[in-house]
């Protein structure tokens, strides 16, 4: 009885584990999940040789029929949603051979001789050596439009942010104050009644977005103070997540990418960003991959509190960009814990393939 329930919490636990995204060719696979290219290669040796010369002679050609094999899955490794590596390597001989040393430093990660034959296994990393060839610099990896942390209205009159917290603190009506709610008033009276949100990006904007709601609450314009209410209460409510989730398992004809791109309802960029960090991309490639999104969430690269979003579609004829709501989009800006996380790239996309 005792062996019989070892048995079956081995079991479960066996099945309870993540299942990593992989896709699968003749002669390996890339798992998308860890992030690395597997192949495997086969070789023989000449008959009348000895036991030995066998046995080292096949290892050596199952290793260059493995690095063969390596190299044209990983031409297969899709950058972003116009770029994989075989038009990279075609288009200059300078990543071709690049490329092709690091397939020569590839790793046996298994090995196996039987019958006169070996059979190896050889991983390459996606992330590390590999991206900083894809990806050579940080503009690389910044958007080309205008970056979408841009694009929201916040409190920066022409003088400096600091300053006009300063003079709204102690509820001092000066120049400036007068100055910042004439500005704010003049961006809110009509987005109050309009589809796009005010959106609060930090601690700093929300302390200073309270002290003008304070002093505007003396003589306050129409409608402006909702506004600021319902900005700071969606702030408060969306300011502490440990990564970003996105559920694009619904959206077909996804290509996973390293460096996929994350866009609102109007194309607009949301990540990767140029506060992206251009190391952790390298290191850590841009996304992670999962078949489950319960899994998802306990995934080191977002827990434990992801930020969990839905995919519409991808973009246009942009098979690696996805698109989120509007109001996904105005709400992640809002989180600055999510932004932080998806500023070192903390994140995650369940697909189903």
């Amino acid at each position: 009885m005792k062996f019989t329930i070892t048995t079956l919490l081995i079991l479960l636990s066996v099945s309870a584990q993540a299942e990593d995204v992989i896709r699968e060719t003749p002669s390996g696979h890339i798992n998308w999940t860890e992030g690395k290219v597997y192949a495997t290669g086969y070789g023989t040796a000449k008959p009348g040789l000895s036991a030995a010369q066998k046995r080292i002679l096949s290892r050596r050609a199952a290793v260059v029929d493995a690095q063969r094999n390596l190299l044209e899955i990983t031409k297969g490794v899709r950058i972003n949603s116009t770029r994989t590596t075989d038009q990279a390597m075609q288009q200059s001989t300078e990543i071709a051979t690049r490329v092709e040393g690091i397939i020569k430093g590839a790793i046996v990660s298994k090995e196996h001789f039987q019958n006169e034959v070996s059979t190896v296994t050889m991983v390459m990393p996606i992330g590390g050596e590999f991206m900083s060839i894809m990806v050579p610099d940080q503009a690389a990896v910044a958007a080309t439009e205008t970056p979408f942390h841009q694009q929201y209205t916040i409190l920066r009159p022409d003088s400096d942010y600091s300053a006009a917290e300063d003079s709204l603190s102690g509820y001092l009506i000066s120049d400036y104050a007068l100055t910042a709610g004439r500005w704010l008033a003049d961006r809110l009276v009509q987005p109050a009644h309009a589809a796009d949100a005010l959106v609060i990006r930090d601690d700093s904007e929300a302390r200073a977005y309270r002290k003008l709601l304070e002093w505007m609450g003396q003589v306050p314009p129409p409608g402006i103070d909702q506004v600021l209410k319902d900005a700071i209460s969606s702030y408060e409510s969306n300011s502490q997540f440990s990564g970003l989730l996105i559920d694009a398992s619904g959206v077909p004809g996804f290509e996973l990418a390293t460096v996929p791109k994350i866009r609102d309802e109007d194309g607009n960029v949301i990540y990767p960003s140029d506060r992206t960090s251009y190391e952790d991309i390298i290191n850590n490639r841009g996304v992670t991959y999962d078949f489950d999104l319960n899994d998802a969430v306990r995934n080191h690269r977002v827990a434990t509190t992801p930020f969990v979003i839905k995919a519409l579609s991808t973009y246009q004829n942009l098979p690696s960009d996805l698109i989120i709501t509007r109001g996904d989009a105005a709400r992640i800006q809002q989180s600055a814990s999510t932004v932080d996380a998806m500023n070192k790239t903390g994140v995650l996309i369940v697909v189903a393939i």
